[in-house]
């Protein structure tokens, strides 16, 4: 399982056979890695960049959190540049983007605290932070919940932790392996403790990816699905033979 995240997040038991879970999960990641690769989906090494690209990816498409965020650091290269604007000029960068006046907001004031807790280089001081330490720095910050810090651990920190996003949570949810209609923190807590040790990232990426071309919100193309016989939804769709639910 994805021990580490249950840590961070105090995981409970899950109503689910983790073991078989665990294993159906490998095998997904097989056929998921197989099927899209572990594409770059446009994050970052360095964490406090990551922080401000994830921050601005809620309530938004991909294309347009990929251009706000190129408006913002074009506009304000520095970390300093960022915690020293008016937030009606982070505005005029990210307007275009969702939930505008209130991240511009937050992104004003993560980095005034980013700023304040490491110096002008904070990324350095969360390379040297444990884990757990991370987590609660990540989660302080304005905007930035436990969901988007695990990505930032994730993608930035190389962290074996397992966010759960839109995506993955309806994938999961149709698979069985989660009940369906969950709200998402009970879903970020539900579904870590049945992912494989160490394949947190590239499952996550690849999930993300599936969900983005495949397992879509709407009319999910589940007769060209290469997870079918995992899954409860595509098995019922398709009338595919597959494994039990755990």
């Amino acid at each position: 399982m994805s021990a580490l995240t249950g840590e961070l997040l105090g995981c409970g038991r899950t109503s689910r056979r983790p073991s078989v879970w665990v294993m159906r999960f490998a095998s997904v990641a097989d056929r998921l890695v197989a099927a899209h690769g572990v594409p770059a989906l446009g994050n970052f090494r360095d964490p406090v960049r990551e922080i401000f690209y994830i921050l601005l990816s809620a309530k938004t498409t991909d294309n347009q959190y990929r251009r706000t965020f190129q408006a913002l650091t074009a506009r304000f290269p520095s970390l300093s540049d960022l915690a020293r604007a008016e937030v009606a000029d982070i505005l005029s960068c990210i307007a275009s983007g969702g939930l505008a006046n209130k991240k511009a907001s937050q992104i004003q004031r993560a980095a005034a605290a980013l700023i304040a807790a490491g110096g002008p280089k904070p990324g350095r001081r969360l390379r040297k932070m444990a884990p757990a330490e991370v987590f609660a720095f990540l989660t302080r910050l304005p905007g930035v919940g436990p969901k988007s810090a695990l990505c930032v651990m994730m993608y930035s920190l190389d962290a074996d932790v397992f966010p759960v996003d839109v995506n993955v949570q309806r994938i999961a949810a149709r698979m069985g392996a989660i009940p369906q209609g969950l709200k998402h923190y009970q879903a970020q807590q539900q579904l870590p403790p049945l992912i494989p040790a160490g394949r947190s990232r590239e499952l996550h990426i690849a999930m993300v990816v599936h969900g983005r071309t495949t397992c879509l919100p709407r009319k999910p193309r589940c007769a060209s699905c290469g997870i079918v016989e995992f899954c409860r939804y595509g098995r019922r769709a398709t009338g595919a033979q597959g494994e039990r639910d755990g």
